[in-house]
């Protein structure tokens, strides 16, 4: 058997070892809850407080500013339901089409309570028009929710601009950013965000840790009551997992981005080498202004998921879009919102991180040569 080569990062990363062995005493013998007056239980708060500093060192904020959750998921809808609730009056909000199904599920539950949901368009790069976000603010906006990078095409949204318009009018402004941390510098000041989510297994930390930024001053109601958390987020702190998160945030701002030019100049390589090889290919999205580590490719008169599958015979794993829509047998409501060719350019999701090499690569475009061959000659 083949070694794995995994190229679905944006799907979920690898535990960096450091992280994993900074976890490991916590869930052994450091297991005090938090919330203890004793010392071994302030020994372990205190690594909480740690955790939170490197948090807000990422983005810019406060320590008070960073709550803890379960997952990105978690914080996306708390920040969506504590601006509803914080302005009964005002039922209007604005997102894309291209949000994670996070977003637009809640906002389908919210049409059906009787909100009134605006769903900006996307052109065919998946850009999206800040005209058209101006021109849909009304008196009865609430909230804007807009996602800073795309999980499937890798587009890098002008959250800056958004966060200007939002502050001009008055309105809250939620940027899902799972995507981009730790590979878009954040400054939540410079940026006008109010709330703000994060994940840490989209940054080889483990699953089951998020955490949601809300600005000092704002109103906020917490969607799990409860004393911790400064009484924004209750339940007994998921200790590992947060210093499991701490320590991958702490090796990206040592990092300070470098790693970023590496995965870029690999991620080119490679789409270099698969259109020199491969003809009738198709990169989706805004290539100018991406992350550095998503291509959304697609090969005329092939179907990603045959694609998928006959790659995975090789031990090499791709995806077909957002991993938390896997299930659904449905074109990619991102690439629907870009008004692609799926019939005929059916695209896969290559996604690289830091574990990844050249000769990975190669290994790639070659497999996927003979593959994509084969599967045109059907």
């Amino acid at each position: 058997m083949n070694s794995k080569i995994y190229l679905d990062n944006n799907a979920t990363t690898k535990c960096d070892e450091e992280v994993l062995n900074v976890m490991l005493p916590y869930l052994s013998d450091k297991y005090g809850n938090p919330s203890s007056t004793y010392s071994f239980g302030r020994d372990v708060k205190n690594e909480i407080t740690k955790a939170r500093e490197n948090v807000a060192k990422l983005l810019n904020a406060s320590e008070d500013e960073i709550i803890f959750t379960s997952c990105a998921s978690e914080s996306n809808v708390t920040a969506i339901m504590s601006a509803i609730k914080n302005y009964p009056k005002k039922r209007h909000i604005i997102t894309t089409k291209v949000e994670h199904a996070s977003i637009i599920e809640t906002m389908k539950y919210l049409e059906s309570i009787g909100y009134d949901v605006t769903y900006l368009s996307v052109d065919k790069f998946g850009k999206i028009n800040l005209q058209e976000l101006e021109n849909s603010i009304t008196e009865s906006t609430c909230l804007i929710a807009i996602m800073m990078a795309n999980n499937e095409i890798g587009n890098i949204y002008p959250i800056k601009e958004i966060g200007q318009i939002a502050k001009k009018h008055n309105i809250l402004f939620h940027s899902d950013s799972v995507q981009a941390i730790g590979k878009v510098k954040i400054d939540v000041k410079e940026l006008n965000i109010d709330t703000l989510s994060l994940s840490g297994h989209k940054i080889n930390a483990p699953k089951g840790i998020g955490v949601l930024y809300v600005k000092n001053g704002i109103p906020f109601t917490p969607l799990i009551f409860g004393h911790q958390e400064r009484n924004r987020r209750g339940g007994t702190e998921n200790v590992a997992y947060i210093v499991g998160l701490g320590k991958a945030i702490e090796l990206i701002l040592n990092d300070n981005y470098k790693s970023n030019n590496q995965l870029k100049e690999l991620r080119d390589y490679m789409e270099m080498e698969i259109k020199k090889n491969i003809n009738d290919v198709v990169i989706y999205g805004d290539l100018e202004n991406r992350l550095p580590n998503t291509s959304s490719i697609a090969f005329k008169g092939v179907k990603a998921e045959e694609l998928l599958l006959m790659l995975e015979s090789f031990n090499i794993f791709v995806s077909t879009g957002s991993a938390c829509n896997s299930e659904i047998a449905e074109p990619s409501h991102v690439l629907t919102a870009c008004n692609a060719d799926l019939d005929n350019y059916s695209p896969i999701r290559v996604s690289l991180g830091k574990y990844n090499t050249k000769d990975e690569i190669d290994i790639f475009v070659k497999r996927l040569y003979n593959t994509v061959n084969m599967l045109r000659r059907k």
